[in-house]
């Protein structure tokens, strides 16, 4: 087996095993967005992200008690695996061509995306311009300022696109478009986009299409990068509004309304985007006005890593535990055979014995009968 089919085989083991573990966190969810907040969810999700990018698969040896060694099979040519899956993954033939067909599947995904980039980086280019208002300048900076960013960011006005959105993993640069924003809905909307530049969204959508491409035939994935862009948006919301009262949450359920009127936008998967589709605006209309206290757990994390972690590992009995089952074994059969070869020449000696004693006994009775035939004459 080469390397790529084996990296392959490695990528469907963890692909099989993880999206169980995806959907039962989806299934979850509803439970976990009472307790915890968006945020938490949100990076929760970057456990399973990580772990569907690396092709490892952990291996843990355990070694049985001896008192568990009778109730083991005699004869073991292979170490005993409870991974049922890679098991059957690996019996099968198919895969020696199902790797080109992988290999194929992640470079069309990635050289698609990548053609839409660059296609949205030549329109921004030719219908972008610098933004020369000085109120939204001013308010870009004390926004800024507020998230204590002190890196420069570019702020531009775009007229091919209908939503605000950060675009640039190096460079980055904030779009608005072509629309006269509210005084008091501004705010809010800079914030945002300015909150997605903090904590890095870029990157983790470049994550999360590099594990979509990656695992591209798996339709679990495609689903589970959906709710966390989802929630990517909520998140953001989330942190934009704390410590906000329900009359300026109303107000920016407002501004999310008005971009819906705007329609959809053209944007990439590499670039965050404002309008999230009707159903995500609704999810992100019922979070903001949920005013209900809710916490970030650390714990929680432990608990999807721990079960992330057993989820693509195979446990597997030591090497030497077989070997000495099998020593053991051989030693038992050993033993088996002295014993029966010690009593087969016992039965010998004993037999030998009982002839010999029978030779004498008929020496004996002729030796008799020969003193007694001169006194019968």
């Amino acid at each position: 087996m080469s390397n790529m089919e084996k990296l392959f085989v490695v990528y469907l083991q963890n692909s099989l095993e993880l999206s169980t573990i995806a959907l039962l966190l989806l299934a979850f969810l509803p439970l976990l967005e009472r307790r915890y907040s968006a945020k938490c969810r949100y990076y929760l999700w970057a456990v399973i992200v990580v772990a569907l990018l690396v092709p490892v698969r952990a291996k843990i040896i355990l070694t049985l008690p001896e008192v568990f060694q009778p109730i083991l099979p005699q004869r073991v040519n292979a170490v005993m695996s409870g991974a049922t899956i890679a098991d059957t993954v690996k019996a099968w033939d198919w895969h020696l061509y199902a790797g080109w067909v992988w290999v194929a599947g992640v470079f069309c995904f990635l050289g698609w995306h990548l053609y839409q980039h660059l296609r949205f980086l030549s329109a921004i280019r030719r219908w972008s311009e610098d933004i020369k208002e000085s109120a939204i300048l001013e308010q870009f900076i004390l926004t800024k300022a507020e998230l204590g960013i002190q890196d420069r960011i570019n702020i531009k006005s775009c007229a091919c696109i209908k939503t605000p959105m950060v675009i640039g993993l190096f460079h980055s640069v904030v779009l608005l478009p072509k629309v006269n924003f509210p005084k008091d809905e501004l705010p809010l909307i800079l914030k945002h986009e300015l909150v997605h530049y903090k904590r890095k969204d870029l990157w983790y959508k470049v994550l999360m299409m590099t594990a979509s491409a990656i695992h591209w035939f798996n339709p679990v994935v495609h689903i589970m990068v959906r709710s966390v862009l989802t929630l990517c948006e909520i998140s953001c919301d989330e942190e934009v509004l704390q410590g906000r009262d329900a009359k300026k949450r109303a107000q920016y359920g407002e501004a999310i309304i008005g971009v819906v009127r705007n329609g959809s936008t053209y944007h990439t998967a590499l670039s965050t985007n404002f309008y999230s589709g009707t159903a995500g605006i609704k999810k992100r209309i019922y979070a903001m006005m949920d005013m209900s206290r809710k916490r970030f757990s650390p714990a929680l994390f432990i608990v999807v890593f721990m079960i992330t972690i057993c989820g693509t590992t195979v446990f597997a009995l030591s090497p030497a535990q077989p070997e000495r089952i099998s020593q053991n074994s051989n030693i038992a059969a050993f033993t088996e055979d002295q014993s029966q070869t010690s009593q087969k020449a016992s039965s010998a000696s004993d037999a030998e014995q009982n002839n010999q004693e029978n030779k004498n006994e008929t020496l004996l009775t002729n030796d008799s009968d020969l003193s007694l035939q001169p006194t019968l004459g």
